[in-house]
Parts: C-alpha cells; structure tokens; sequence
C-alpha cells in the first residue's frame, strides 16, 4: 500500500532541500530562519497540490529536484558574496521560483488543451 499525501510530502520537502542545498553548494551556509522559512512555506503547498491534482511523490520526483535546485540557485544569486542566505533572500527566491511554476503550468495547460 502507498504512503498518503501527508506521508509523502515530508520526502517531496527532504527532496527538494537536498537539491537547493546541492546547489547552494558548501561555500554558503543557510540561516536557521531561511530553513524554517521554507519548510514552512512549503510543507501546505506541496500537499494542497498533491491532493489537488492527485500527483504523487514517485511521479513528480524530477519535477521536485529540479525546483529545488531552481530555488537554491536564485537564493544563492539573492545572497550575492554574502556566506548566509538570510529569509530575505529565500523569500525572493521562492517568489522567482513560484512565478515559474505557474509560468509552467499554464503552458502545461495549454499544451493539454
């Protein structure tokens, strides 16, 4: 029996932050606040989309790691030479990235229509 979307999203959350985290890279750190910041943010989302359009972990994996790398690199251009990506900076990036994945999905939309 398959694991239920609350189940799953803590690996879509553990997914995602370990792609943003390998493309921060080890040079730059992550505020506390920016880490909790982020789960936050996206733990609700993640799951309203999975029961929304009853997509699962397994299937959308790609789709998760390759946001997340998305995310860790506009936080990382947000952070400039700065060593820490403050909140500031992880709340612009969410922004770019959210902006794109609704960019994406009215395309996704499209195409299927």
């Amino acid at each position: 029996m398959g694991m239920s979307p609350a189940e799953e999203v803590d690996y879509i959350l553990n997914d995602c932050f370990l792609a943003a985290g390998q493309a921060i890279g080890k040079g730059r750190r992550l505020d506390a606040d920016t880490i909790v910041w982020w789960h936050d943010r996206y733990r609700d989302a993640f799951l309203r989309a999975m029961l929304r359009t009853n997509n699962s972990w397994r299937a959308d994996r790609h789709r998760v790691t390759a946001v997340g790398r998305f995310l860790g690199l506009r936080a990382l251009h947000y952070a400039g030479d700065r060593r820490t990506i403050d909140v500031a900076c992880a709340e612009k990036a969410a922004l770019d990235v959210e902006s794109g994945c609704q960019m994406q999905a009215q395309q996704d939309r499209a195409n299927d229509g």
